[in-house]
């Protein structure tokens, strides 16, 4: 699949929930009594809370409130998105709504958590609705969508990095099954017993490790991200994994990209196996060599 088309994929994906949708439901639903005055206790700027008000829509709608926010702490990302800004920013100009936003925290927000947040959003808010000629809560909607959009990019990584694993995971477990490598008796998700008492597992940091008599002799880290901004920060991933192994283990690591200070890095390391994701997953040969490399030179199963 291409970037291009993953990224309309997940995209498509993001609307086709409508995460958005849902939260503005709940924030038109709430039944609890709402106090918005004095405005300044929340940031709502007096030209901003008129505009909104000779539109006729709910209050709410449009500026966050804290009681709304700790009742359903996911309606922050709908907020958020009015206010066109990040989760990251949120997290450094008040405190972080990741868990607010995802559904995860357990503890009840505090007020004053609440209101910090409340009053950045409605900064932001208000500068916007000030800021535009003729602002409609049409114009709100799409800064929503906007904001999600955004939040895209990281979604688009983390999904390049469990592809790549997932690629390459399923090519090497179907090419020993076909091969009748693998042990009968193994899990389908491993790990796998193979030849020469030698078990193969799949988990993270490393992706994939070889073990035998009790002694790691191989690992296999994949780092699908193309980004060449994050390359380093994948290779020191990598690095600290690769560091944790024995002396004599073979590493082998998949890239999705490989940039020059990368490679210097890598050549520094010396004891790295290096292969282009592309390469292996669309050259049949470079597939071989790398196979070959692995279970007949390392591994020595074939």
């Amino acid at each position: 699949m291409t970037d291009h088309l993953l990224r309309s994929v997940l995209f498509a994906e993001i609307l086709r929930k409508g995460d958005d949708k849902a939260q503005r439901r709940i924030i038109e639903g709430f039944k609890g009594e709402l106090e918005f005055t004095p405005l300044d206790t929340l940031m709502i700027s007096a030209a901003a809370w008129d505009h909104v008000a000779a539109l006729g829509v709910a209050p709410q709608v449009v500026f966050a409130h804290p009681d709304i926010l700790r009742a359903h702490p996911t309606t922050s990302l709908y907020y958020r998105g009015m206010s066109l800004l990040s989760q990251k920013r949120v997290g450094q100009a008040a405190v972080s709504v990741n868990t607010w936003e995802d559904g995860t925290r357990r503890a009840p927000l505090r007020h004053d958590a609440a209101q910090k947040v409340a009053r950045l959003y409605n900064a932001m808010i208000s500068s916007i609705i000030e800021g535009s000629s003729n602002w409609t809560l049409d114009n709100g909607y799409r800064n929503v969508l906007a904001t999600m959009g955004i939040s895209l990019d990281g979604m688009y990584r983390n999904r390049i990095g469990r592809m790549a694993e997932d690629l390459v995971k399923n090519r090497i477990a179907s090419w020993l099954k076909k091969r009748k490598l693998i042990a009968p008796d193994s899990a389908e998700e491993g790990p796998f017993l193979l030849p020469g008492d030698t078990l193969m597992r799949y988990g993270s940091e490393p992706d994939i490790d070889f073990i035998r008599r009790n002694r790691l002799i191989a690992t296999i880290e994949i780092k699908g991200g193309r980004d060449p901004a994050g390359a380093l920060e994948r290779l020191g991933a990598m690095a600290k994994s690769f560091a944790e192994t024995p002396p004599g283990c073979v590493n082998f690591l998949i890239a999705g990209v490989i940039t020059p200070e990368m490679q210097s890095r890598l050549d520094a390391m010396g004891n790295v196996k290096v292969y282009l994701l592309d390469e292996i997953a669309q050259n049949g040969e470079q597939w071989d060599d790398f196979i070959s490399e692995v279970f007949h030179y390392t591994i020595r199963v074939v």
